[in-house]
């Protein structure tokens, strides 16, 4: 069952919202601020998040910006405002979607129904060792406890898990986990990125029980 995050100080609204997804079979966490939309960001980890633009504490803008910073979870704009330039503000923040007040919420429903299709498709669940990758929820779990990684980090995991013994470059690497819409990196980045996986999977650099280090040519999972 996704979860959805709806983030909007207008009880009504939220409640109407929350009737709606579900009936259509999804699970729905609730923020009257952005504030506390950060908060249960962290801990319930949505799959998709409704934010509202107009918000009291910290507003739609700056609550999607600082989730841009760590994750690329879908995110639909709900707003008032009708101008261009509120629109395409929302959009370069990161929103995947925006819909203005009013609005129809077997629409909404829809378009997060579509657009949880795109993000999360329906893939089988990969085993590599003592790992259990799951593609489409983005999570991993080591030995039946999950992984907390980050979107990047499961990006370079994945991407690595499907050719086992393979050597990837910092460049094939970053080809696999940007977008033309991410921030210019420096290669380094990877370095940093395979650290903290290696991290969390409890690696020893020296001795690598899955991600190893090829004479400076890149990474590979080790078979």
């Amino acid at each position: 069952m996704k979860k959805i995050l709806i983030v909007e100080d207008d009880e009504n609204i939220q409640n109407l919202l929350e009737m709606y997804l579900k009936k259509a079979g999804f699970e729905v966490i609730k923020a009257c601020n952005g504030a506390e939309a950060l908060n249960k960001f962290e801990s319930e980890k949505p799959h998709l998040i409704v934010l509202d633009l107009m918000l009291p504490l910290v507003d739609g803008i700056e609550v999607a910006k600082e989730i841009r910073k760590k994750s690329n979870v879908p995110i639909i704009m709900l707003t008032a405002k009708v101008e261009e330039y509120d629109r395409i503000k929302g959009l370069e923040t990161g929103a995947d979607d925006y819909v203005t007040k009013p609005f129809s919420p077997k629409e909404l429903v829809l378009r997060i129904q579509n657009l949880i299709k795109r993000t999360y498709p329906d893939e089988k669940i990969i085993k590599f060792k003592d790992l259990e990758i799951h593609p489409g929820e983005m999570q991993v779990y080591q030995s039946g406890k999950e992984i907390p990684l980050t979107v990047k980090e499961f990006k370079i995991l994945f991407a690595l898990v499907q050719k086992p013994g393979t050597v990837f470059s910092r460049e094939n690497i970053m080809d696999a986990i940007y977008t033309e819409y991410d921030d210019v990196v420096f290669d380094r980045t990877i370095d940093v990125y395979i650290k903290n996986i290696r991290k969390k999977l409890g690696d020893n650099p020296k001795s690598p029980k899955y991600i190893e280090s090829v004479y400076g040519a890149g990474y590979r999972l080790k078979k």
